[in-house]
């Protein structure tokens, strides 16, 4: 049997709430007071590439932007027609060409990567848009900053590109001590001015610096990541960007056992209950993308009330501790991330339980966990293992 286009066959299942990507994107663009630049790298942080970046355009997103030339590849074959910068450039002529190909913009910061693009251009009678981008400090991509000058300089001149784009990345923005972020800011400041001619497009402030910094003189565009998803860059910053999470993640029961103490739960019984008790079993674990080291002090939101992780997770499955619950029935749905019964786990809650930070929780969320979307209470879209991204 051939499943329903879209449908949904898996216990565990995310929704996305579109209206509250929206939100955020118009919350960032007011708190930065510049355009926006909507990060959907890495499959839009877990949550599906083609439906943020839909919702971020409509809600004024300038552009978007991937890590990488794929990821471009399906927001085209979705047909979204926005511009769209390659974070980490093309690594060799097939990428340049397909860059090119696809209309795209691409990061640069060496000379080699630069002629690269300007001949897939050139063979295709084009020019191709590029972003320079500098190393102020964080020591990862980007020209020397001692460098940055004479490298802008060449790409500026070089046949097949044109430079639309110059921009840095901040190391410690979500941190309290601003030192070292305004320090990089100020080092871009003054390569930007030197400048004999500035590119329309002009940006270093992510989700963590636009709610620290709030507008930037010389900037003109603002690139929004964690925030869109709704997500505080770090807690000291969350009062002054609010945003609505957009994630719920749940899970339903498969199994309920009545278990008398000391029984050995999961692989290795490294947990036993401490007395008579009920457990839950539910349809996610680590190939899902819940980390094994939800275990021991991840929890879930179930029946009213808290269940804690018991014992490790395993592949497809998570057992929890429903002892101290009322009535759980199977079928129930467990929320990992979300609201229940006035009850919030955040990304971040369920992240810091894992002894990791949310950015690695949602985007390790795995493809074979549907997407539910919604938009003004109802369902608009649904991305699946088996259909791919399907509008309804």
């Amino acid at each position: 049997m051939i499943p329903p286009a879209g449908a949904p066959l898996r216990a565990t299942r995310c929704d996305v709430d579109l209206d509250a990507i929206g939100a955020n994107c118009r919350a960032v663009a007011a708190r930065a007071g510049m355009a926006v630049i909507a990060v959907v790298k890495a499959d839009a942080y877990g949550h599906g590439a083609e439906a943020v970046a839909e919702t971020a355009v409509a809600a004024g997103a300038a552009m978007l932007a991937v890590a990488t030339i794929e990821e471009a590849f399906v927001l085209r074959r979705a047909g979204i027609a926005a511009p769209i910068l390659v974070l980490l450039g093309a690594s060799g002529r097939d990428e340049a060409d397909a860059a090119v190909a696809l209309g795209l913009t691409l990061a640069v910061w060496d000379e080699d990567g630069a002629r690269v693009a300007g001949e897939a251009a050139r063979a295709a009678g084009t020019r191709l848009s590029v972003h320079f981008k500098v190393d102020t400090g964080l020591t990862r991509l980007g020209a020397p900053l001692d460098r940055a000058a004479a490298r802008c300089a060449l790409v500026a001149g070089l046949p097949g590109v044109r430079l639309d784009g110059v921009y840095t990345h901040l190391a410690t923005a979500d941190e309290p001590d601003e030192t070292t972020a305004r320090e990089q800011l100020a080092r871009f400041a003054a390569f930007v001015v030197a400048l004999p001619q500035r590119p329309p497009w002009v940006h270093a402030l992510a989700s963590a610096g636009a709610a620290a910094f709030g507008p930037l003189a010389g900037c003109t565009a603002v690139r929004a990541g964690l925030a869109l998803y709704g997500i505080a860059a770090a807690p000291h910053l969350a009062p002054h960007l609010p945003l609505t999470p957009a994630l719920t993640w749940c899970a339903r029961v498969l199994r309920l056992a009545d278990v008398p103490r000391g029984t050995g739960v999961a692989y290795g019984h490294e947990f036993r209950l401490a007395r008579d008790g009920r457990v839950a079993t539910l349809a996610v674990g680590y190939a899902d993308g819940l980390l094994r080291s939800a275990w021991p002090r991840g929890r879930v939101l179930l029946a009213g009330g808290v269940a804690p992780v018991a014992g490790r997770v395993s592949m497809d499955l998570t057992v929890v501790d429903v002892s101290e619950l009322g009535a759980v029935r199977v079928g129930d749905e467990a929320v990992l991330v979300g609201a229940r019964d006035g009850v919030r786990q955040t990304a971040t809650d369920l992240a810091t339980a894992c002894g990791t930070i949310a950015y690695e929780l949602v985007t390790g969320i795995r493809a074979r966990v549907p997407r539910c979307y919604h938009r003004d209470g109802r369902v608009v879209a649904t991305k699946t293992l088996a259909a791919g991204y399907q509008r309804c």
